[in-house]
């Protein structure tokens, strides 16, 4: 993953007229030894092979599934997206990958079999909780990074015909990172609580892709 990528993704520095706090920042270099070992994880670097196989492709997608059958409906359910600003349904994966996986003839019972994160997740504040979203949001410049090499790749791959998953946002990708940023710059968030809900999405992301 790209750090510059990332850093866009949740918006540091500025989105047009948006001032975004300094707490981005500090949650990026405060884990930047894990984000570097993320980005060295061999399932992850084949992803970036011109010559990538469908094997090690389908073998990347469902560890990274695993995560988000995890990630997704405990983030779905721990807070009132709607209250503070963010269309939480706009923001899943998990279709995703599902469109992803039919276009390999994985469905239904295939689906289920695939290995699913048992790591759970205690976030007990709305500022861990937006730290913890935020490096969710930001692993989308990450995958669209990817993205760009998969449609390059012998495999050829695009929104349509198997890697919807990395081109997330596709267009929207703007629209996407400033609205969750206005929504944390709203929120206020406690500094130390957003930072610490961030390292636990970092830890999580590496613990789980990383075996």
């Amino acid at each position: 993953m790209d750090l510059t990528r990332v850093a866009r993704a949740v918006g540091i520095g500025g989105i047009g007229k948006l001032f975004i706090p300094q707490v981005f920042k500090d949650l990026l270099k405060e884990n930047a030894e894990t984000h570097k070992k993320l980005g060295e994880i061999p399932l992850l670097k084949d992803l970036e092979n011109k010559n990538v196989t469908r094997e090690q492709y389908l073998a990347a997608l469902e560890r990274m599934y695993g995560l988000y059958a995890a990630l997704e409906p405990t983030l779905e359910r721990i807070t009132d997206w709607k209250q503070i600003g963010i269309n939480f349904d706009e923001r899943r994966r998990l279709p995703l990958f599902e469109k992803d996986f039919q276009q390999f003839g994985i469905s239904g019972d295939k689906l289920s079999d695939i290995p699913v994160c048992k790591e759970s997740i205690e976030l007990k504040t709305l500022s861990e909780i937006l730290g913890f979203m935020a490096v969710v949001e930001g692993s989308t410049a990450g995958a669209t990074a990817t993205a760009e090499k998969l449609a390059l790749s012998n495999l050829h791959l695009g929104p349509e015909n198997g890697a919807a998953f990395f081109n997330n946002y596709g267009d929207r990708r703007s629209e996407m990172r400033m609205s969750f940023s206005r929504a944390v710059t709203a929120c206020q968030v406690n500094s130390e609580e957003f930072l610490n809900g961030g390292k636990k999405a970092f830890d999580a992301f590496y613990n789980w892709l990383s075996l």
